[in-house]
């Protein structure tokens, strides 16, 4: 099957990045809101216009400092997934603010974008009407030839800059059957990202012990193969579940609900649970609702290498949960990638 192109949007923080990205895909898959940083991860969607396919990407703001941010180990492996994105673009949106000049952060950005060679398109965002739009006229164009002027929110001479985008694509090709769809979810810091990372077979989600690291969904397809077997999986990553009670307002309330949408378009759950903690009410709440939602279950018992001996003894309240007994659980270490193979067998049975 022939490559799709690949389109990246890179700016500075809050220039409405995700907002573009939400609105060329079609619906609200990245997470947005006024906080800076609030994209961390690489988000990945398949858009299409006028029957021509591509790959989306939605990437963090670029920073040229970590200095004063809150949490500098994860910012740099955003920004360093920043630059993964760019060497695999064939073509780049570079945001800008068309209600402010052109400020140092954007000329940054510039100037690392021209370091990669590819096609790029520098768009002048939030011109919500008319009269922005005649002043991004006139606003530094950083020395790029292709250039416009709109308004993500709104969508405003959003199809025009899709004409321009893909207008070298090919057109869509019939496919085989689509992918089976395998949503990762589990409480914060249980190993979801780096379970998401060794089924992926790259690291495209940034892994941290800090709770609530991961804020979007993430896609990812990816092939299995076991033996003879082999299937094609698109791999969700999903944001940390807590109890309702403990959910705060804002970029989490938003993350969950994006947890939730994911788990009622998958066909098969992972609910990942800490071997070394055992097994929680919180847990055993993730697999109810997954069998609410009428979804196959697998539980995976995850930092089987924090064990002392690794036997299913150390596990605490294992048991404790009758109709888990039910489902298939299968001990891993997604960090040292141990019964992964275990993993993929049993996938690859459908």
């Amino acid at each position: 099957m022939n490559k799709l192109p690949t389109v990246i949007i890179i700016g500075r923080p809050n220039v409405g990045k995700s907002t573009l990205f939400n609105r060329i895909v079609g619906f609200r898959q990245a997470v947005t809101s006024r906080e800076s940083g609030t994209t961390r991860d690489r988000v990945i969607a398949k858009a299409s216009w006028d029957n021509k396919p591509f790959i989306l990407v939605d990437t963090a703001g670029l920073l040229a400092s970590y200095y004063g941010v809150r949490y500098p180990e994860i910012e740099k492996q955003a920004q360093e997934q920043i630059k993964t994105a760019l060497s695999e673009a064939d073509t780049i949106l570079f945001v800008v603010d068309a209600r402010s000049n052109i400020v140092p952060e954007d000329k940054e950005v510039a100037r690392l974008v021209r370091k990669y060679g590819k096609k790029t398109v520098l768009i002048f965002n939030k011109a919500d009407n008319l009269k922005l739009e005649e002043e991004a006229e006139l606003l530094d164009k950083l020395g790029f030839e292709n250039y416009f002027a709109i308004s993500s929110i709104s969508g405003r001479r959003s199809g025009q800059l899709l004409d321009l985008i893909t207008k070298d694509f090919a057109d869509a090709v019939e496919t085989a059957d689509e992918p089976t769809k395998i949503t990762i979810v589990g409480r914060p810091n249980v190993g979801k990202s780096t379970l998401f990372n060794a089924l992926a077979g790259s690291r495209f989600a940034i892994v941290s012990d800090v709770p609530g690291t991961t804020r979007d969904s993430l896609k990812v397809e990816a092939s299995l193969r076991s033996g003879e077997k082999s299937n094609l999986f698109e791999f969700i990553d999903t944001a940390g579940l807590r109890r309702r009670g403990k959910i705060k307002p804002g970029i989490e309330k938003f993350s969950v609900i994006r947890s939730y949408e994911s788990i009622l378009k998958s066909d098969i759950v992972l609910v990942v649970a800490d071997a070394a903690e055992g097994i929680t009410r919180g847990d055993a709440h993730l697999v109810e609702l997954a069998q609410t939602m009428k979804k196959k279950v697998i539980v995976v018992l995850n930092k089987i290498d924090l064990l002392k001996n690794q036997s299913a003894g150390e596990i605490k309240d294992l048991n404790r949960f009758k109709f888990l007994a039910k489902l298939p659980v299968i001990a891993v270490s997604a960090k040292n990638r141990e019964n992964l193979n275990l993993l993929s067998e049993f996938l690859l049975r459908d």
